[in-house]
């Protein structure tokens, strides 16, 4: 009975020290799932991509007489493969336009004059200020045309685009395409926190969007181990419990 008593003691200090080591290795990371959880949890999808920041407010198209056909559109240019027609703010007024799909390329054209349109600094200023939601305006703080290195929060396939940053609770970015005028991404402090955190749950640290990425699949696994030895260790204490019972 003492030699399977003692034995027994030995199993389980094996178990133990498996335990503790795992626990060394696998438990910070499991404290970081459960806080990044947590915060993405807390928050709504909707306000994390920023949908509270830009107001919905569908513009008719402006009434003119004297619009080109789309046989016209399509005469001055020929490598046009989609042609739509829409309202555009510029210079401080709507005009209608027409957006055009090329192979590989999209640009706007207006719809009077079939000349090609350009966005200045101005009119992207106006542009996002008229896109602006909160009831409080926020002025502009900085605006930047950025052509290379694309900031980590927006893909670089972006690029070029324009970035409008606003003086705000939550230091809000508008990125707005400097070839249509239309808001492409927006980002603010709450977003970044998210991206952050879903950087440390998923493990990806470089383009915090592979979820099958080796080091996951290992920590994962690396936690199934530790459960078990918990499991292991846990029958140990309750058989010690019913023997020690049985010899009192």
């Amino acid at each position: 009975m003492t030699s399977t008593a003692t034995q027994t003691t030995q199993s389980s200090s094996k178990w133990r020290v498996w335990h503790r080591w795992l626990s060394l290795i696998f438990g910070v990371q499991m404290v970081i799932w459960s806080l990044s959880g947590a915060y993405m949890v807390f928050f709504e999808l909707s306000f994390i991509h920023g949908n509270h920041l830009v107001q919905s407010s569908p513009q008719v198209l402006p009434k003119s007489e004297n619009l080109r056909s789309v046989e016209e559109l399509i005469h001055a240019f020929p490598r046009a493969r989609e042609v739509t027609l829409q309202p555009v703010y510029i210079g401080g007024n709507w005009i209608a336009a027409y957006k055009v799909f090329a192979r590989r390329q999209t640009f706007l054209v207006d719809a009077q004059t079939l000349q090609p349109i350009e966005f200045n600094a101005a009119d992207i200023r106006a542009i996002a200020e008229r896109l602006y939601a909160p009831s409080t305006p926020a002025p502009i703080k900085s605006m930047l045309l950025l052509s290379q290195n694309a900031p980590s929060e927006i893909s670089p396939s972006l690029l070029p685009i324009w970035q409008v940053n606003f003086d705000d609770f939550g230091s809000s970015s508008f990125y707005i395409s400097p070839v249509t005028g239309e808001l492409l991404t927006k980002r603010h402090d709450f977003w970044r926190g998210f991206d952050f955190v879903w950087m440390l749950h998923i493990m990806d640290y470089e383009t915090r969007e592979d979820i099958t990425n080796w080091l996951l699949r290992s920590f994962i696994l690396g936690t199934g181990l530790l459960s078990i030895t918990g499991i292991v260790l846990l029958v140990f204490t309750i058989g010690r419990s019913r023997s020690k019972g049985m010899q009192s």
